[in-house]
């Protein structure tokens, strides 16, 4: 930590005075001796965006794990520090810790765009490869090949995958292909399919480009696209996935045979250079993925909204990590877990969509 964070993390700790780890925590251990109290260590990042207090375990997990106790370690962080909130907790590997992830909830880094004064241009990074979705949040397709979106109607999903995601793609040298169970501008905006044969059909042929491009990785010695320059990458937008699975009940065989085309292109599009980004209203069973392309497409996840408040879509989708406090979160807002995108990303972090103004 630099000088500034330790100055902070110290004023952090001494809000952990014994008042509050016995009277509001109930941390403390009576002995024949009197109060035994654990010994608390804060860390936070030099940016102060984001850290720790790790609480000692004397004997006290079955205290720390009771439900809503995140919450009581966030009501100590009140007035001056209210921005930091605790968004997760774990014990650490030897069970000496239980360690209480905070991070600053209320300052914003969406990033805004102004449509009359701002292009996307000046968002383009200089790895072709990494898509940035927010001020701290930049997506590495290369690492992490496949994205899932779950946002219900009007809760910013098509503004964050078409609007901003496509057109951010095609202007770092991407081939983007927007197929949406739903036909709308991107669909058209993009050259892409909205009738369920059509979109199984694309689904199918781009199959046959990512044999391709395994052939020409194979025959050039390589192991990965990254070694061949000419082969760009390739994002696959499928949207209003349970609209399709909806369509597709009514044929077994197109079913059958999206199954088998969307689980080939999770599975194996990564080394090709070929992105999935998934999108739907719901994380279930019936209105997402089948469960390999699921598994597949779990490692980077954005979920808006009322989708993100949802525990049992949590679990659906970001296995783990069904128990986080309920926020409400509003329209563009919700919880991103992406995990190569740096530790703080490794577990669902609170997010904000780009908006256009």
């Amino acid at each position: 930590m630099s000088s500034k964070a330790k100055r902070l993390s110290r004023k952090i700790k001494s809000l952990f005075n014994d008042k509050q780890i016995s009277d509001v925590l109930k941390l403390s251990n009576l002995t024949r001796f009197g109060d035994e109290f654990p010994f608390v260590y804060v860390w936070i990042s030099d940016d102060f965006n984001f850290g720790y207090i790790a609480i000692e375990n004397i004997a006290t997990y079955d205290r720390m794990d009771r439900d809503k106790y995140e919450q009581k370690v966030s009501g100590i962080l009140g007035g001056k520090y209210k921005r930091f909130a605790v968004i997760s907790s774990e014990l650490t590997s030897n069970d000496s810790y239980m360690l209480f992830h905070f991070e600053d909830t209320l300052t914003s880094y969406k990033l805004i765009i102004n449509e009359k004064e701002d292009t996307l241009s000046s968002y383009v990074s200089k790895d072709p490869h990494a898509i940035l979705l927010s001020k701290d949040l930049i997506w590495h397709a290369e690492m992490t090949p496949h994205l899932s979106v779950i946002a219900r109607t009007r809760a910013g999903k098509s503004v964050l995958c078409g609007r901003y995601m496509a057109e951010l793609m095609r202007l770092q040298g991407w081939t983007v292909d927007y197929n949406s169970a739903k036909f709308d501008r991107y669909v058209k905006e993009f050259n892409g399919k909205s009738e369920p044969l059509e979109v199984v059909e694309r689904a199918e042929y781009w199959c046959e480009v990512m044999l391709e491009r395994l052939n020409e990785i194979n025959e050039a010695g390589q192991e990965k696209y990254l070694d061949l320059p000419d082969l760009v990458d390739i994002a696959l937008f499928f949207d209003e996935i349970g609209n399709l699975n909806a369509a597709l009940e009514l044929d077994k065989s197109l079913k059958k045979r999206w199954e088998v085309a969307i689980n080939k292109l999770t599975a194996t599009g990564g080394a090709a250079g070929i992105h999935v980004i998934a999108i739907s209203q719901f994380a279930t069973k019936e209105a997402f993925l089948p469960s390999l392309a699921r598994v597949n497409c779990s490692d980077a996840v954005i979920m808006l909204a009322g989708a993100a408040d949802s525990a049992d879509e949590r679990r659906f989708l970001m296995s783990g990590f069904a128990d986080l406090p309920k926020r409400n979160y509003k329209v563009g807002q919700g919880v991103a877990r992406i995990i190569t995108s740096g530790k703080k990303w490794e577990t669902p972090h609170f997010f904000e969509a780009p908006r256009f103004i």
